[in-house]
């Protein structure tokens, strides 16, 4: 058991470290436009149309928007395919247009942005998604669109929503299509840590650079964040407490890493 002294002393220099890290972390998002092409691998930075592969309306906020604020500031095209209308309460056809205006927001045109509404794909937490359905649809939007990089979840999906996994599971062992990077998922106890742990991250990616190549990290400006922001309102059919402690919390409105997978 800790003395009195020793937890006071101890508390003392937990907030003397956070307090480092929180300083670090605001300097750095001031000055990434001064390192974020450091934090790309060579396939990326090569990249000329990028598409985004999300499973409902509203994950392009939540989980891809500083990997889609990053790259395509250096005029790349970008493109979103979201493979349901997020139609399980019955919003479709209102989260179909929240999308679109998001996705305006984000700089990704409107006859870029895909929404499906199949019953292959209908958006259900229970449901995995069939992986012949899936590679089908994103076949094809890679041939319409010249796409030579995909972006989409990892095994777990961030949240670990079974379309999610599902989409992962069926485009990392589709060896026919462009190069597939994850955005990669963290526990619940550094999801919600903001830009706390962004040193870290970075300095991580630093030391592992020659070791993990294909790794690349994304962090968004004061602007980009406010813009990310922005895209989530346009998504009111989705603005609930619990959502709104997210985006105020998440790591992945401000950061995130993707690893290649295929």
């Amino acid at each position: 058991m800790l003395s009195s002294r020793q937890r006071r002393r101890l508390g003392q220099s937990v907030r003397r470290v956070v307090a480092c890290l929180l300083v670090a972390a605001i300097a750095l998002v001031a000055s990434k436009d001064s390192f974020s092409d450091s934090l790309l691998p060579a396939s990326l930075q090569r990249a000329e149309s990028v598409l985004w592969v999300i499973a409902h309306p509203d994950d392009e906020s939540f989980f891809f928007a500083p990997a889609i604020l990053n790259l395509l500031q250096d005029s790349r095209k970008g493109a979103v395919l979201c493979l349901s209308s997020g139609d399980h309460d019955g919003l479709g056809s209102q989260r179909r247009r929240e999308l679109k205006a998001s996705c305006a927001v984000l700089g990704i045109d409107s006859d870029r942005c895909d929404v499906l509404d199949i019953p292959e794909l209908a958006d259900d937490p229970k449901a995995w998604w069939p992986a012949a359905a899936i590679e089908q649809q994103v076949e094809s939007r890679v041939r319409t669109w010249g796409v030579d990089v995909i972006f989409t979840f990892d095994d777990y999906g961030v949240s670990g929503h079974a379309n999610h996994r599902a989409v992962a599971s069926a485009l990392t062992r589709r060896a026919a299509l462009p190069p597939v990077f994850a955005v990669r998922s963290t526990s619940v106890l550094t999801k919600f840590t903001s830009i706390l742990l962004l040193p870290l991250v970075l300095l991580r990616r630093l030391v592992a650079r020659s070791a993990v190549p294909e790794k690349a990290v994304f962090v968004n400006s004061w602007r980009q964040y406010t813009t990310t922001l922005e895209s989530f309102g346009a998504h009111k059919s989705q603005a609930t407490w619990f959502r709104t402690l997210f985006i105020y919390f998440s790591r992945y409105l401000w950061y995130v890493d993707a690893i290649r997978v295929s």
